[in-house]
């Protein structure tokens, strides 16, 4: 394996952005509870602003002047947000959580909508109670100006009427990439990639006894996909 750059944990499951009790809401579909300041970089100059996700567009949404804003990402790489690093994937700020010589191991995290929209309340009826959370739902499918999908543009309002709607669960997705190659991380997925002998793969994972929710093992099927 070649020399490993860096890692930031050890194990996904202690790195959750949510593990700060922070439930995003649908009125707030943001991965943090706030917008942070980051810098974006565009080629080398970078761009300092409080930034944040947007859990259902996966886009790079800014506060300029108290409005809300929607970044365009078409030639940034890489992000900071706070104390969080980010890479441009497919045209999505995803969450570094490895990086070594040969690629990156990233986390998405979207809304888990359907979840909150079931139809298992009593009598038949929506599970959503509030006015607002309905309005939200309606409006979902309407592209704003600023491309959002909020109820409101403006920061201190969304900001105040983030709780008066359901908590959003959140759904979390981990890659591989390598070079332009994105995988999910997980044996089916990497034993599918061209150029992987699935019985070598195989024989990989047992000896090295890889699991897959751990990063360092990760970063070993990832130096070990770069190989091929």
């Amino acid at each position: 394996m070649k020399k490993l750059l860096f890692i930031f944990v050890s194990v996904l499951t202690a790195l959750s952005a949510f593990a700060q009790d922070y439930e995003p809401t649908a009125n707030w579909p943001y991965l943090y509870p706030d917008f942070k300041e980051g810098v974006m970089m565009v080629g080398n100059k970078p761009s300092k602003a409080r930034f944040n996700i947007h859990l259902n567009l996966g886009a790079l949404h800014y506060v300029d002047k108290g409005t809300i804003k929607e970044a365009v990402i078409a030639g940034v790489m890489d992000l900071t947000i706070g104390e969080d690093q980010f890479r441009n994937v497919g045209g999505k700020m995803l969450r570094v959580l490895a990086k070594t010589e040969n690629g990156y191991v990233v986390e998405e995290t979207k809304g888990n909508y359907s979840a909150i929209i079931r139809e298992d309340g009593a009598y038949g009826t929506s599970s959503l109670n509030s006015t607002t959370t309905r309005t939200y739902l309606y409006n979902q499918n309407v592209v704003n100006t600023y491309n959002g999908y909020l109820l409101t543009d403006v920061y201190e309002d969304l900001l105040a009427m983030k709780d008066d709607s359901e908590t959003l669960p959140v759904l979390t997705q981990i890659y591989l990439v390598v070079g332009q190659t994105q995988v999910h991380a997980n044996k089916k997925s990497v034993s599918a990639l061209d150029g992987v002998d699935k019985k070598a793969f195989a024989s990989f994972l047992k000896s090295n006894k890889i699991k897959w929710d751990n990063v360092d093992d990760l970063v070993k099927v990832l130096d070990y996909v770069s190989s091929l």
